[in-house]
């Protein structure tokens, strides 16, 4: 990746739509005048979840009913929100991640894209309640079929929730593979 951000193994569905001639990628201005509604909205309500997980945690373990309630609104949102998104995603446009983080993705394509191409993107992550809408230069990598896409144009709420979703993601990965070794322990201990 261009830049020295973190990236994980990780498959999800993004559009890429290639610039037409004489389109341009968007100054910041023009980028949040651009972007639809449901990027937007699930960016808000992601950032109130952060800071409700900040708050919950201040609380003592007595409220661990109340923690249990507002986990599962939260979870009710994230339901219709990832409905809401689905009308975002173009099939005809849809590619899958390899892997992902803030500086951008790596890709396939069977299809043969231009070096430096520029592209409008928009990566979704619904099982972590993150939808980001942005630009991107494609790459074409060692080898064949393989791209990194960088982001030339992004939003730093957006570029932050995709530094936290690639942390989150890492982390599940990591205690998955722990209790894997620890299940062959138990098995070769047996």
């Amino acid at each position: 990746m261009a830049d020295p951000y973190f990236s994980i193994d990780y498959q999800a569905q993004v559009n890429l739509i290639p610039l037409t001639d004489g389109e341009t990628v968007p100054d910041a201005d023009a980028l949040e005048a651009e972007i639809p509604a449901p990027f937007k909205l699930i960016s808000e309500v992601t950032r109130i979840d952060t800071n409700n997980a900040r708050l919950l945690r201040n609380l003592d373990e007595h409220a661990t009913e109340l923690v249990e309630i507002i986990n599962q609104q939260s979870r009710k949102i994230d339901l219709v929100l990832s409905y809401v998104l689905a009308g975002q995603d173009n099939p005809a446009q849809r590619y899958q991640t390899r892997s992902l983080g803030g500086g951008g993705f790596t890709f396939t394509s069977s299809q043969p894209l231009a070096e430096a191409g520029r592209v409008r993107c928009k990566l979704f992550l619904p099982e972590l309640s993150v939808a980001v809408y942005g630009y991107g230069e494609v790459h074409a990598e060692a080898e064949p079929a393989q791209y990194r896409c960088d982001f030339i144009a992004l939003r730093e709420q957006d570029r932050d929730a995709l530094i936290r979703a690639s942390l989150q993601l890492q982390a599940k990965q990591l205690k998955a593979r722990a209790e894997r070794r620890a299940q062959q322990d138990d098995a070769s201990r047996s």
